[in-house]
């Protein structure tokens, strides 16, 4: 997958898109290129993104209007924990599907401060905690961008890689016309979301443009721009 340069200014919140009754069946073009803003925005500050959380939301009961704020209720409960035990700031970025098997789900690609310990049952109790129901099997799957909690340190040219695939899972779902676009690898439709169906923590939100810059771009083992 080729991800465009993009420039980083903050992006307000709100719009149509944000509305809890708005239905989509795609990511935009601007959002998908959003997405991929706040994934370099993240190398630039010093924040890389380095794990892939995915949860079942409706596994776990929670119905598609209720899906967006159970995101945050989660999302919350790890920014505070983090903060209370390392001091530190978590970073993301996420993403809304709905599979013909799996039903409603989001996939969450997490910054982690050094120092910080993941606990899947900790995790496990939030996902109670938002659904309001006990745990079930197979809700949650967690992985780390290139491997290894240090592999953006340890073997940066592999993390990159990785990095590039998993962002272009998250965004798979693009309309056919933004896929073309943004040259994805892998486009399919991912269902059909009431409410927002994406969205990045302000500390690594952008803007994205749709002009490609020919200087500046990361990129990684394969030529890939991140």
């Amino acid at each position: 997958m080729r991800l465009p340069n993009v420039k980083q200014p903050l992006l307000r919140h709100g719009g149509a898109g944000n509305r809890a009754t708005v239905a989509s069946d795609f990511l935009t073009l601007r959002q998908a290129q959003n997405l991929i803003a706040a994934a370099q925005c993240a190398l630039r500050v010093g924040k890389p993104l380095t794990r892939h959380l995915t949860v079942r939301l409706e596994r776990q009961g929670v119905s598609d209007a209720d899906a967006v704020k159970a995101i945050g209720r989660l999302i919350t409960l790890l920014r505070d924990h983090v903060r209370k035990t390392t001091g530190g700031e978590i970073a993301y970025l996420w993403s809304r599907e709905h599979g013909a098997v799996i039903g409603g789900h989001v996939h969450i690609l997490l910054h982690l401060p050094t120092g910080y310990i993941w606990q899947g049952r900790r995790v496990q109790l939030w996902v109670e905690r938002v659904s309001g129901g006990p745990y079930k099997t197979g809700a949650i799957k967690t992985t780390r961008v290139g491997g290894t909690a240090k592999a953006h340190e340890q073997n940066p040219l592999r993390y990159l890689a990785n990095l590039a695939e998993v962002v272009g899972y998250l965004i798979k779902g693009a309309s056919p016309n933004a896929g073309v676009a943004l040259e994805l690898e892998r486009i399919k439709a991912q269902g059909r979301v009431q409410g927002k169906r994406c969205g990045q923590s302000a500390n690594i939100k952008g803007r994205s443009t749709t002009r490609r810059a020919s200087t500046g771009q990361s990129r990684d083992a394969q030529g890939r721009v991140l």
